[in-house]
């Protein structure tokens, strides 16, 4: 196998691997076998082997020696630190994308699929809901324009349950967080950085200190 070949199997199993772990469907604490994944890849274990570095350098999985691989345990002040990292990554990302005018539509898109799923009388599919409600932060963070910032933004491991975590599932609740995700749009639309940048720090950092109360709770 040349260089190129191999590198983009690296790219491949951990592409796979980070996909997996971001859905739940590798869940906390799950034990990667380098063995089954080079059989599932038809390769040997090095390419494997140097996925899951990636994937530990990126924060998603652990390498204890003599033991093996494993999705990475996240804690609740993992949680929490994530959220304080974000709240201000996200709060940058609200300037920018109000000082250069960007297009809010790509938001409002992904609201409206969060209503419908939220309103269509079907049974809640909340794995569907909590993909939305990620994909709707990231390409707020997109809309900034800032290269360096959506690099910075995708590396934090958040996953979607990340999002819903500690966040209560009812109408209430859900009717809140939508009404303040429009309001953000609204901010955006209005070119506000200031009143965006705000309201922002403080939609996420009551997230923050929802973790902060359940890590001092234990």
């Amino acid at each position: 196998m040349d260089t190129q070949s191999k590198s983009q199997l690296i790219d491949t199993i951990y592409n796979h691997l980070k996909h997996q772990i971001r859905q739940g469907l590798l869940p906390n604490g799950a034990k990667l076998s380098e063995n089954t994944l080079a059989k599932d890849f038809s390769c040997s274990r090095t390419p494997v082997r140097e996925a899951l570095k990636r994937l530990e350098q990126d924060g998603f999985v652990v390498i204890i020696a003599h033991s093996g691989s494993y999705v990475k345990d996240i804690t609740m002040v993992d949680y929490q630190q994530l959220t304080e990292v974000r709240a201000y990554l996200e709060a940058l990302a609200m300037r920018l994308a109000c000082e250069n005018g960007a297009d809010p539509s790509v938001l409002e898109q992904i609201l409206d699929s969060m209503d419908e799923l939220w309103k269509g009388g079907r049974t809640f599919d909340v794995q569907t809901f909590s993909s939305l409600h990620y994909q709707f932060h990231l390409e707020l963070v997109k809309l900034s324009g800032n290269n360096l910032l959506v690099l910075t933004y995708s590396r934090l491991n958040l996953s979607e349950a990340a999002l819903l975590f500690a966040q209560n599932i009812t109408d209430r609740g859900i009717t809140k967080t939508q009404a303040e995700h429009r309001r953000i749009v609204q901010a955006i639309r209005d070119r506000n950085e200031k009143e965006g940048e705000r309201f922002m720090l403080s939609h996420l950092w009551r997230k923050r200190d929802r973790f902060r109360a359940q890590t001092q709770a234990i």
